[in-house]
């Protein structure tokens, strides 16, 4: 499986492009006062984490580490639309502040590249001290630069390295959350521990299937979650998550005469009631890092793209994958259908069993 983070496609006009740039942010850069880490009084802290909401969850823990370590600032979270009230809710920063970036969407339109950068330069006020991006994204670390924190870390995987004025080399084997907890301990950051986290274990909770992934060659064939569904029903409670993905699959089980309950409402109702239920059953998404978040136990479905470096971080969590290496021809660097649809539901009943057991 591919330990890469970006294709070696993107990757190449990323760095074409990055040195195309070098020289006149770096001639802006001469301007640019200098500052010492242990010198500075940090009171402004920026990290920005817009992409998914799956990201914001992945380094929840790392935005409370950073509040830890500086706990007389004010840490600035920027996210998603998405992501905003459930980061609010689960109290990840002290401000929080939606952004809608057009190379999250795919949308190369020159007047919401200027909201962007419009939108840095109201960020900019705060005076920022010290900044954060884990992405190693060029654009994200563009949008960076223009914030003008004193200080600011980031990963130079596609280039950019002016950007920042502490640029780190990424580690692209280990798991995204330890991409961003090594980022931030170059910052002198200490990392919070786990001891308090309980695992919870609701033996009168539903198993949970939530279908739904923003790539469809990440999904699971409908067939294979009502097969599932039938082969757990007869020990366990079923519960679906209504997604604009799932109208097809809760129809179905609706005709197999299975008793299957639904949950439908915002992301912060689902957190609620996610707590109080058995397992989660997923694809590599969202609803994962949720309940790995919350401590509730997770089987995460996952195709050609390499687990350990997104897989949800918890105590009882069970990955299942396909039983060979993809050698199937694909439309996507990283993501395959058919090895997705190759995993069958036998297998997944299996984890179940095996980890509820």
């Amino acid at each position: 499986m591919p330990n890469q983070i970006y294709s070696k496609r993107n990757l190449f006009w990323s760095r074409l492009i990055s040195s195309f740039l070098h020289p006149y942010y770096s001639f802006f850069n001469l301007f640019r006062k200098k500052y010492q880490l242990e010198d500075t009084e940090i009171k402004n802290i920026v990290v920005t984490e817009y992409h998914r909401i799956g990201d914001v969850l992945m380094i929840a823990k790392t935005l409370k580490s950073i509040k830890k370590s500086f706990p007389n600032s004010r840490l600035i979270l920027l996210c998603s639309n998405q992501a905003q009230l459930l980061a609010d809710h689960l109290n990840l920063a002290d401000e929080i502040y939606p952004v809608k970036v057009p190379w999250t969407d795919w949308n190369w339109s020159i007047v919401k590249w200027l909201r962007v950068w419009i939108f840095s330069q109201k960020i900019a006020k705060k005076k920022i001290d010290l900044a954060f991006d884990f992405k190693g994204d060029l654009r994200n670390s563009w949008f960076l630069w223009h914030i003008k924190a004193k200080i600011s870390f980031g990963y130079t995987t596609t280039g950019g390295e002016y950007f920042f004025t502490h640029g780190h080399k990424m580690n692209e084997n280990i798991h995204q959350t330890m991409r961003a907890n090594n980022l931030i301990l170059k910052a002198g950051c200490e990392m919070l521990t786990d001891s308090n986290s309980k695992l919870k274990l609701n033996n009168n909770g539903s198993i949970v299937f939530h279908n739904g992934a923003t790539d469809p060659r990440r999904s699971w064939p409908i067939n294979n979650w009502v097969t599932l569904a039938k082969s757990l029903s007869g020990r366990y409670k079923i519960a679906i998550v209504k997604t604009p993905e799932s109208s097809a699959l809760i129809k179905q089980l609706k005709d197999s005469e299975l008793q299957v309950d639904c949950f439908e409402g915002g992301l912060v109702d689902f957190k609620l009631w996610l707590q109080k239920q058995q397992c989660l059953i997923s694809p590599d998404s969202m609803a994962g890092h949720l309940a790995a978040y919350i401590d509730i136990p997770t089987i995460s479905l996952f195709g050609a793209q390499n687990p350990e470096l997104t897989r949800p971080l918890n105590k009882m969590g069970i990955i299942v994958t396909p039983d060979g290496h993809c050698k199937h021809e694909i439309d996507h660097w990283r993501l395959c259908r058919a090895c997705m649809e190759s995993i069958a539901p036998e297998k997944v009943s299996k984890a179940v069993f095996s980890l509820l057991s």
